[in-house]
Order: C-alpha cells, then sequence, then structure tokens
C-alpha cells in the first residue's frame, strides 16, 4: 500500500482484495457463504463492505486507487449469484494511514453505500433474496474471540432493520436500510465508542398529515459495540402513543401519531438515545408534523383478489379523493393485474394522502398429463404425445412449443387438438381451461439407438490398402454424460430450492434455476457412484418442480416429480462398453472383398483391387444405414486432340479426350457446351469467335486438365450505306459489326486504293464512292457507299415581308431550292403559307425553319410580316374662302384665323404670331384587316427654312407650333410645315404640306375714331394687324368706369362701333392669346 494500517492492534503494509465483497490482510478469503463475526471459517482479519454471494459474469466491475495515505476500493453494479442481472449493489471501503486527515477524528475506516438491491445468491435463496445465508456486514480480527464490529445479516429486499446479530425470522435485516448509508470507525482498537447507530432513516422534512392520518414509526438504535445497553427517551405531544422495549445490544422505541382535530398545527418528536459506553455516546432524531385541517375519507379496494396463471382480474378503489395512484403507475379508479403480489393503491387530496395495501393471491401453473409414445425415437422417427383423454375435458386450448430453450425439437403435424407429431428433442405444452387459467409441462423425447461416430474415408492413393478399420461405435459406452434436467411450472425457476450433485463422494456440485427448465450435463465412467441431494425452499411449492435424470444415455432414464427434502437419487453409472451391432454389406465395387466382423460396427475391410468400393452398415436397433465410399487409385492424366482447328460458316469438329485413371473413379467434367462424363465432344459455333476446348478430370488422388484452341470464322459479309456529308461534317464507316482479330480491310475511293488505310473503320470527310474488301481464312467481301456533301444556301427571306394588296391575305413565299422541307410559326409544312389580315403573325416577326433534302442540319430565318394598306389623313387645320376673304378652319375646338399672304405674293399663309400655339393635326388612320382605326406606324414633323430643314422630335399624329421652336433665319418668310404619317405600305410617308409666315405680328391701336363724321373712313375702333389673332379679350369702360363693351373674340369685321350718339374719351383692356395685354384710352368724335 505504501503505508500502514492498524486495525484491532495489528499493523498491515498490504490487503487482499476478494471477490465476495470484503477486503482482508493476513490472508485471502473467497467463502461464498457470509458467515456472522465472530464466528468465520477462515479466521482472516476483514473488512466486509457487503459480504455475500456476488457474480461478476454479467455486471459488475470493481475499482480501487492508493494514494500516499488511502486506499479507495469501489464495488460498482454488483449481481448476485447465478449471473443475476435485475438488481444491483454498489458501495465502497475506505482506508487509511495515520497520517491522513480525510476522514474526521481520529477514524480510519469508512464504509458508504449507494443503492443496495439484492442480498441473497441463488444458493439457497432465490431472486436477491431470502436464503440461509445472509450478507454480512462489518469489521472482525482473526480468531472466533477477536474483537469485531458488526452492522448487521442482511436478507431481504427492505429496509427492516432487527439488529446487528443473528438470522432468520426476527432477526435477518433488509439491505435498503443500507442505501445511501455510511459508516466511520477508528479500527485500531476495540476501545472507541460509537453512538447508537438508528436503524431507519425518519428524514428530515416536515411531514404532512391530515385528520385521520397516522403515522407508525418502528426506530430500533444498534449498539454497535457488543454487550453495550442503549437507553431511549422521547417527548411527548398530542396524538403520539408510543412504547420503548430494551434488547440484547438493540432498543425500540415504537409509536404512532395520529393527526387529530385536537393537535391541528406543528408537532415536534424528539427521540434521544444513549448508551453506556465511555464516553458516553448520544444520538438524537427530531421528527416533524404538521397537522392540516382536513378531514380524509376513506379508501376502499373492491374486486376478487384471485387470480389464476395466465388470467387476470381488474380492481376498483373507491373514495372521494383528487388522484387515485396504484403502485404500478397506474392513474385511475381502477387498475388490471395479471400477476400475484402485494400491492397498494393511494388516494391524494390536497397535500394529504391515504395508503391501501392489498394482496393478489396467484395460483401456479398446473401441471397437464402428457403421454408420450414411444419416450424416445430413432434418429429421423417421430413420437406422439397426448393430452390424458380425461384431463382433455377440463382444457379449452392447447399450445405446443417446440425447441424449448433451443434444445431441439420440431412438430411435424397435430393429432387434434390435445395430441401432436413430434421429433426428437425438448418441449413446452401450455394448456388452458375455461376460465382463463393455465398449466404447462416440459418434457423431452430423447434419441435411442447405437452411437455410430461420424467417419470420412480419405482416398487410397498409394496403392491397395490391406484393410480398412472402422471402430468407436457402441450401443453403452465406457464414458458418457449425466444429463440433468431442472423443470418448473413457474416461469420464475425454483427460487431457493436446489439440488446437490455428489460423484463418488468426493465432486460436488450446486444446481440452481432461475427459469422454467434449466440443463446440466457432466462427465461420468463406468464404476462411478451417483448422488443428487434435494434442498427445499420452503417458499416455494416443491408439487410444481421436477428433475430428469439421464445416466449414461437416453435409454437409462429416470423423472422424478415428487420431491422432498434430502437424497432423491443414488445409483451406479449405467455407462459399460457394449459395442454396437448390426449388419455390414458391400453393395458395389471390384471382387473380392471381406470384413473381418460383419455383425459388429467394430471392423476391417478388406479390398482386393483399384477401384470405388460402398460399403453399408446397417444399425440393429433404429435399422438406420451408414454408408461410406473406398476409393482406391492414383492422380489421373490427361490430353485433348483435333483433327482440324479452323471452323469456317459454323462447321463443327470433334475433340478428343485421352485419359489415364488406374481406379476408374475419376470425373470427366467439359467446359460448356461440352457433355460432361464422355470421352469427347462435338463443337460448333454461331459466331466468329477463338474458343478453348478444356476438360478437368477429378478423382480422390488428384486432378488434371488440358485444352486446346479452336478457331471459328465466318466469311466476310460486309455492307456501307449512303450518306450525306454535311459541310465540314464527316461520315463514320464500319462494314462490319462487331469486329473480330481474324478480318483483313482495305479502302478504296472512287475506285482507287487508299494507301495505307486498313482499319476496320474509315472516316470520309469528302464527296466519292468509298469502298471496303475484307477477307479472312473462309473468304472475303466488298461493299460500296456513296458520300454526298450537302452546301449552305442563302437566306430564303427578306428581312420584311409586305402586302398591301388588300386583299385580306398575304403569301409568303420562301426562295429555296427544290427538296428542302420548312415548318412554318403555325407548325405548318406547306412550301407557301398562306396569312389572314389582322391575325396573331401580323406585324411581328415570324421564323421559319427550313432543312437541306439530307437533313444535314435545320436553319431559321425571321422575317418582319406586314399586312395592310396605305395610312389616310384628313388633315387640319383647313384653308376656306368666306365671302372672298380666305381663313384658316379648325373644327374642334372651332377656330378661324384670316390668311395672309407672304411678301412673295405666292398665296394664302397662316401667320405664326409671337408664342400663340398653333394645332396641326393629320388626323391619320390606319387600316387594321377588318376596319380603319386612328393613328399610323410612324410619323415624320419639319419645316422648310431657307437654307435649313429643322425635324421635330417625338413626333406624333398632332403637332402643336410656337415661333420659340423655330429660329430666326425662318422668321418673316413664306415657309413651309410638314407633317407625314408612315407606315409599311407608305414607306415615304402620306404627307400634308402647310404654307406659314412666322411674324411678330405687330399692332396699331387707334386713339381716336370718328363714326358718322360724314365720311366712310375710321368708322369704328379697327385695330390694324388684329386679323391674325384669334380669341382676343376687350373689354371698353366710360369714363366713369362703367363697362359698356366685352368681347372675348374680338375681330375687326365686328368692332366696337357705338350708335347712340356717344362721344368722348373711353378706356380700354385688350388680351392677346399669347398673354400680350394692351391698355390705354380711345377718344370718339362725331359731326354734329
Amino acid at each position: 500500500m505504501g503505508f500502514d494500517f492498524e486495525m484491532y492492534g495489528q499493523t498491515f503494509s498490504e490487503f487482499y482484495l476478494n471477490s465476495k465483497g470484503s477486503i482482508s490482510f493476513d490472508d485471502y478469503t473467497i467463502d461464498w457463504t457470509p458467515e456472522e463475526f465472530p464466528f468465520t471459517t477462515d479466521e482472516v482479519y476483514q473488512i466486509a463492505g457487503f459480504w455475500a454471494d456476488s457474480d461478476y459474469r454479467l455486471s459488475g466491475e470493481v475499482y480501487y486507487k492508493i494514494t500516499q495515505n488511502e486506499v479507495f476500493i469501489n464495488f460498482v453494479d454488483v449481481g448476485y449469484y447465478n449471473q443475476g442481472e435485475d438488481l444491483f449493489n454498489s458501495y465502497q471501503i475506505i482506508i487509511t494511514s495515520d497520517d491522513s486527515d480525510y476522514l474526521p477524528g481520529d477514524a480510519n475506516t469508512e464504509m458508504c453505500y449507494l443503492n443496495m438491491d439484492w442480498a441473497h445468491g441463488d444458493v439457497g435463496g432465490s431472486n436477491g433474496c431470502c436464503g440461509n445465508s445472509p450478507a454480512t456486514v462489518g469489521m472482525d480480527a482473526a480468531g472466533d474471540t477477536g474483537p469485531y464490529l458488526q452492522f448487521g445479516r442482511f436478507n431481504t429486499l427492505d429496509d427492516v432493520y432487527n439488529g446487528p446479530a443473528g438470522s432468520g425470522d426476527g432477526y435477518d435485516d433488509g439491505v435498503n436500510w443500507l442505501d445511501y448509508r455510511s459508516f466511520i470507525m477508528n479500527s485500531e482498537g476495540d476501545t472507541e465508542n460509537l453512538a447508537p447507530f438508528p436503524t431507519a432513516n425518519v428524514g428530515c422534512d416536515t411531514l404532512t398529515l391530515c385528520i385521520g392520518n397516522t403515522y407508525e414509526l418502528d426506530l430500533g438504535f444498534l449498539g454497535p459495540e457488543p454487550t453495550q445497553t442503549i437507553t431511549v427517551t422521547s417527548t411527548d405531544v398530542p396524538g403520539w402513543d408510543y412504547t420503548i422495549t430494551e434488547g440484547d445490544n438493540v432498543t425500540t422505541i415504537t409509536g404512532i401519531f395520529t393527526a387529530q382535530a385536537s393537535n391541528v398545527g406543528f408537532q415536534e418528536i424528539t427521540i434521544t438515545a444513549t448508551d453506556n459506553g465511555s464516553p458516553v455516546g448520544e444520538t438524537v432524531n427530531t421528527i416533524y408534523i404538521e397537522v392540516l385541517d382536513i378531514e380524509l375519507p376513506t379508501l376502499t379496494v373492491e374486486g376478487n383478489t384471485a387470480i389464476c396463471a395466465g388470467g387476470e382480474l381488474e380492481l376498483t378503489a373507491t373514495g372521494d379523493f383528487d388522484e387515485i395512484i396504484w403502485s404500478n403507475g397506474t392513474v385511475g379508479n381502477t387498475n388490471t393485474y395479471t400477476y400475484g403480489g402485494t400491492f397498494f393503491v393511494t388516494g391524494y387530496i390536497d397535500q394529504c394522502q391515504v395508503q391501501e395495501e392489498f394482496y393478489v393471491d396467484q395460483s401456479p401453473y398446473f401441471l397437464p398429463d402428457v403421454v408420450v409414445d414411444p419416450p424416445a425415437v430413432c434418429p429421423g422417427q417421430t413420437a406422439i404425445a397426448v393430452v390424458d383423454s380425461l384431463e382433455q375435458l377440463e382444457y379449452a386450448s392447447y399450445q405446443w412449443d417446440a425447441d424449448w430453450n433451443g434444445l431441439g425439437g420440431e412438430v411435424v403435424s397435430y393429432v387434434g387438438d390435445a395430441g401432436a407429431e413430434l421429433t426428437a428433442g425438448t418441449y413446452r405444452l401450455l394448456v388452458t381451461d375455461e376460465d382463463g387459467c393455465q398449466g404447462q409441462r416440459v418434457f423431452i423425447i430423447e434419441t435411442v439407438g447405437s452411437y455410430i461416430p461420424e467417419v470420412t474415408v480419405d482416398p487410397f492413393c498409394d496403392g491397395i490398402p490391406e484393410s480398412v478399420v472402422f471402430e468407436g461405435g457402441y450401443s453403452s459406452p465406457q464414458e458418457g454424460a449425466l444429463l440433468i434436467y431442472m423443470s418448473s411450472n413457474e416461469d420464475s425457476g425454483w427460487g431457493g430450492s436446489y439440488l446437490e450433485l455428489i460423484i463418488n463422494g468426493e465432486d460436488s456440485y450446486i444446481l440452481t434455476s432461475s427459469d422454467a427448465f434449466e440443463q446440466f450435463d457432466f462427465d461420468i465412467a463406468a464404476g462411478d457412484d451417483i448422488e443428487i441431494i434435494f434442498y427445499e425452499d420452503a417458499s416455494v411449492d416443491s408439487d410444481v418442480l421436477s428433475v430428469s435424470v439421464y445416466n449414461c444415455g437416453f435409454l437409462n432414464a429416470t423423472t422424478i416429480s415428487d420431491l422432498s427434502a434430502g437424497t432423491i437419487f443414488s445409483s451406479a453409472s449405467e455407462c459399460e462398453a457394449s459395442p454396437a451391432t448390426g449388419t455390414w454389406q458391400c453393395l458395389s465395387g471390384p471382387v473380392p472383398w471381406s470384413f473381418s466382423n460383419v455383425n459388429e460396427y467394430d471392423t476391417e475391410f478388406a479390398p482386393s483391387s483399384y477401384g470405388l468400393y460402398e460399403i453399408c452398415f446397417t444399425e440393429e436397433t433404429c435399422e438406420t444405414d451408414y454408408c461410406y465410399d473406398i476409393e482406391i487409385t492414383e492422380e489421373p492424366s490427361v490430353s485433348l486432340s483435333v483433327l482440324d482447328d479452323l471452323l469456317c460458316n459454323g462447321e463443327s469438329e470433334t475433340v478428343f479426350a485421352e485419359v489415364e485413371d488406374i481406379g476408374g473413379t475419376a470425373e470427366l467434367n467439359w467446359s460448356a457446351p461440352g457433355e460432361d462424363g464422355v470421352a469427347s465432344n462435338d463443337y460448333s459455333f454461331s459466331t466468329t469467335t477463338t474458343y478453348n476446348a478444356s476438360i478437368v478430370v477429378t478423382n480422390g488422388c488428384g486432378s488434371a486438365s488440358a485444352s486446346v484452341p479452336l478457331y471459328s470464322q465466318y466469311t466476310p459479309d460486309p455492307s456501307l450505306e449512303d450518306a450525306s456529308l454535311c459541310d465540314g461534317g464527316e461520315v463514320y464507316l464500319d462494314p462490319t459489326s462487331p469486329d473480330t482479330d481474324d478480318l483483313n480491310f482495305e479502302w478504296y475511293l472512287n475506285g482507287d486504293l487508299i494507301p495505307g488505310e486498313i482499319a476496320e473503320e474509315y472516316t470520309a470527310v469528302s464527296t466519292g464512292e468509298y469502298c471496303v474488301e475484307v477477307t479472312n481464312q473462309c473468304g472475303s467481301g466488298e461493299a460500296c457507299a456513296n458520300i454526298t456533301i450537302v452546301g449552305d444556301i442563302p437566306p430564303p427571306l427578306e428581312s420584311m415581308t409586305i402586302d398591301c394588296l388588300g386583299d385580306g391575305f398575304a403569301s409568303v413565299v420562301p426562295d429555296l431550292p427544290e427538296g428542302y422541307t420548312v415548318v412554318w410559326p403555325d407548325g405548318s409544312t406547306d412550301p407557301t403559307w398562306e396569312v389572314a389580315d389582322a391575325s396573331i403573325y401580323d406585324g411581328t416577326e415570324i421564323c421559319l425553319d427550313y432543312t437541306d433534302p439530307f437533313e444535314c442540319e435545320t436553319n431559321t430565318v425571321c422575317s418582319y410580316l406586314y399586312i395592310g394598306l396605305p395610312p389616310t389623313i384628313e388633315p387640319e387645320p383647313i384653308l376656306v374662302d368666306d365671302n372672298g376673304v380666305d381663313y384658316w378652319q379648325w373644327s374642334n375646338p372651332f377656330r378661324l384665323i384670316e390668311a395672309t399672304q407672304a411678301g412673295n405674293n405666292d398665296g394664302p399663309h397662316l401667320t405664326l404670331c409671337p408664342e400663340v400655339e398653333y394645332e396641326f393635326d393629320l388626323n391619320a388612320q390606319t387600316w387594321n384587316g377588318t376596319d380603319w382605326v386612328d393613328g399610323a406606324g410612324e410619323y415624320e414633323w419639319w419645316v422648310e427654312c431657307p437654307d435649313t430643314t429643322i425635324y421635330f422630335g417625338d413626333p406624333e399624329d398632332a403637332m402643336t407650333v410656337i415661333s420659340s421652336m423655330l429660329n430666326q433665319n425662318c422668321w418673316e418668310y413664306g415657309i413651309a410645315l410638314v407633317g407625314s404619317a408612315i407606315n409599311p405600305c407608305a414607306v415615304g410617308g402620306v404627307r400634308e404640306e402647310w404654307d406659314v409666315i412666322v411674324d411678330y405680328c405687330e399692332l396699331v391701336v387707334p386713339n381716336v375714331f370718328t363714326p358718322d363724321y360724314g365720311d366712310p373712313m375710321n368708322e369704328d375702333f379697327h385695330i390694324q394687324g388684329l386679323e391674325v389673332y384669334d380669341n382676343v379679350r376687350m373689354r371698353i369702360y366710360n369714363r366713369w368706369g362703367q363697362l359698356v363693351y366685352s368681347d372675348d373674340n374680338y375681330r375687326n369685321e365686328s368692332a366696337w362701333r357705338p350708335n347712340n350718339g356717344e362721344t368722348g374719351t373711353y378706356w380700354y383692356t385688350m388680351s392677346l392669346p399669347n398673354g400680350f395685354d394692351y391698355n390705354g384710352h380711345v377718344t370718339i368724335l362725331r359731326d354734329n
């Protein structure tokens, strides 16, 4: 360890780690039967963390760690014997040196526990508990009188504690009492006094009870040291009744606290335990209880609590609770049970609960009586198993399970409902009665007959043997197997009951079973004495147990169903050397031959020559034949020959095999498609190929092989097809497929040999006649093909296709050479495409796919299609004559402006005054296939000035012109304003031309006029230059500011002329359409 550990006055520097849950110091101990301290068989110093029958085969690990002053040993998830893997124990042992400060005070030993699930192995116990050797926890010095410390003997799966010593009822401790406890001690001497240990954990949380609830306490205090006296006292509180009982080394306080209306609130019960050691040890436990002012209802479990194996029952819990939970986790008032045991149900209301315990009594599987005839069978034979005819009246269904526990057997057929035809093996019969209760029987059908060994006779290759020896057959052997089958009608097996097998009074074996069936086998020989002792567990019904013993052979069977404690079987081994009897015979082979003993298996067979012998031994009991082939020969040899290895055009050729096989036992295997087992084969082939005909000759002494090549050829029959070679492309010429190695090629172009071209294929890139000659050993053949180049052509459609005939359709005709095919946008393929005016294709780009006659390639050409008429126009303004005066007239809105003459007197013009807007409109219309509609496809507007032409951007159907749009070069001259409507049928446009002059349009306003003055002159308010304006606004006021005249389209033709003799000065305001205003006065003079 690296340090000294002191225990009861002895010092140790090393320890033994024992698999049964302890460490020891002066020697090891591996006793799987725990004993009570200090009376142990091995008498070693040991610290027993949990001395019990541990089994690590399926679960459990042991770890240890040694530091400078401490040793830690951990037993983790340890299972119990026999291979228990449902319950586990985990605990730790710690020992330290005097220099360690790991443990408090002067302590040098600690035992710690996590979850502890099992207490006893299956030898004497079952399911981890309840045997005759409880687990021991404590520490002990060597010798029966040395000092020791024992905390308990643990045998049950609960937390009941009955004190540190003794075993059996009233003494056994529950292993759960150890859960999460730890014991800290000083093991150096036996003088340290340990405080009393409580036998139960009362907890530290406050208990909550309702009126009517009770809390029961059964708490003992253990004096770990022998012979100590423990004194226990308790405080008194309302509702707390208790009794203190003093015993040997343990004092117990039992009591019950009843929650009543008189003790509602918080209560404390303090229990103090002291010993008479030196110094006095004291342990104090305080129980905190809160009583709620809530009265609990009664919880009752109703229903039949008896159940048979295989059945089920339903129980109901009644009571006015918030929630009811059964011990298996089911929530609700009802619960179903399929097995027996002790259970409980809990009712919850607010913070309180009531628990009711109940017991479900499950009867075991009953044993149906099965009659097997015969009880043992020969290999391949069957037996009939039938349920006793009287019992059949009691059962409703039968289930025959073969190969039970993997021990063989097959149900061949069923004999009614209650019987079955079975082969040798192990079976389980499960029967169910009308009430749903079940019974089961496990039984065995054994194999009888002599034992004949498995023998393989190797071929004899070194000459003829004097004899072939057969031995090892017997009807009863000198040595054999003792088979013991333990059966139970309960799936849990034998529980704590077990068997002890003793052979020759010396070798002892413990046999346990945790399943319904368990098999054991042991080697025995003639003269061995066999004894089997039954040990009974009182908690297990022995009536459901049975034992089958097979003493050196399946014919020597003994079944024991009525078991009682003690020796149940005592016999000598029934192994004895008896030969296997029967008859030998030779079925085939060279003669003569002989057997040394024709009536027993053990014999010698004497052959006389090379060859194959078939001999058989017919076993007497089951008349089973055991046959053997004896091959006497030597290694074979073989060669192949053929008259002609060249096969032309499907000819057949024979291949001959010459074989040497002295024993005549060889097998001849030809390569496919040859026939096996013959000396020659004919081969022919439907294709050109090179084939290796082969043969393998095999006998027991070896094999030989040979092969010969065959060459199959066909007279070449090449073929080539004419093809068109597209410009820039190539044509792949392949005259034969598939190509074979026997062919030779020569290529020709236009009758001339192409030098160096001898390949199987040729690629043509030009126009011409290509020929090939193909030859092999069987003949030759020739083929030719014409290759043509296809060139490009000009686009067959113009960029635009226009039809202005106005006959309602257009004919589109592509310019294509003969033989070309076309596909039009609508999918049609006619050479000419007729398209209706106003169809979906009118006014769109159409695309034509065209393909050459050799289909080298397909090209696409596109053209804009237009079907229609030239546009029409109705231009404004127009020139009209009104009583000899020319005017420019607009219709919408109506507008009238007097025309003016240009300076060169070349006709009436439209004067464009500064900043006045003039609207020019073509009013164009276009034919849409069914009607004329407003607008044209395109427009152009421009003016032709001296030395320059001005084009207006974004032209539309109408054009608004003002003087600022024109430069000064265009002013004061007669110029032309041109508008043009354009579509594909009028590429040059349909035009209208207006003569205009851009002028400053100055006005001369008179300041006096003389109506009725005696001459026709100056009769009204005539404004010189006003005729080129329209929409002139005029207002005239008298000297008093009164409006006397108003006109929104003032013109000289209707100028203001007062006719009531007015005279004097008047004021006027005049607004022109360009926004210019004129203001002034005018005087009227009259000749009175």
